[in-house]
């Protein structure tokens, strides 16, 4: 019995060191998304399905991380057709700039940095259709993945 707790004691133990291990690549890409319908302010059930699988397809990939919209430099924004029938999305694709991005481009002011932080900047938009809202959630994470996921992905880690 004894023998048995010991395995199992170093079992955990190493299963925790593994787990809490740190990968030496690059940063998990962190970003919310948001949904709704053309014309209304909140997102109708085709809107809140495509968010849906949207979000489940984007937190299948291995360095994504879905965050709340307050945490997040980027938000993928999407905006779904109304029109009865179609099955049609536009996507946009927007960044924060941060405080150490701003001090490379020069600005030192503390009131400009807070003002140009508040600003979104869109990195990329494109429109999709598709038979479902199946079939635009994955051309909508496909293209972010050999897109701006690719992109981020290209650039050199941060010290």
């Amino acid at each position: 019995m004894t023998a048995r707790l010991a395995v199992a004691a170093a079992m955990i133990a190493a299963s925790a060191s593994v787990a809490n291990a740190q990968p030496q690549g690059r940063p998990r890409i962190a970003v919310s998304v948001e949904a709704r319908t053309e014309g209304r302010a909140e997102p109708d059930a085709t809107a809140a399905q495509l968010l849906a699988e949207v979000r489940r397809a984007l937190g299948a990939l291995d360095d994504v991380d879905l965050v709340a919209r307050e945490g997040s430099r980027r938000t993928l924004w999407i905006i779904a057709g109304a029109t009865p029938g179609a099955t049609a999305a536009s996507m946009m694709v927007t960044e924060r700039y941060d405080r150490e991005t701003l001090m490379v481009l020069g600005i030192e002011d503390d009131d400009m940095a807070f003002k140009m932080m508040a600003l979104q900047i869109v990195a990329d938009h494109q429109i999709f259709t598709g038979r479902d809202t199946g079939d635009l959630a994955r051309r909508i994470v496909a293209s972010l993945n050999t897109g701006v996921f690719a992109r981020l992905r290209a650039l050199p880690p941060r010290p």
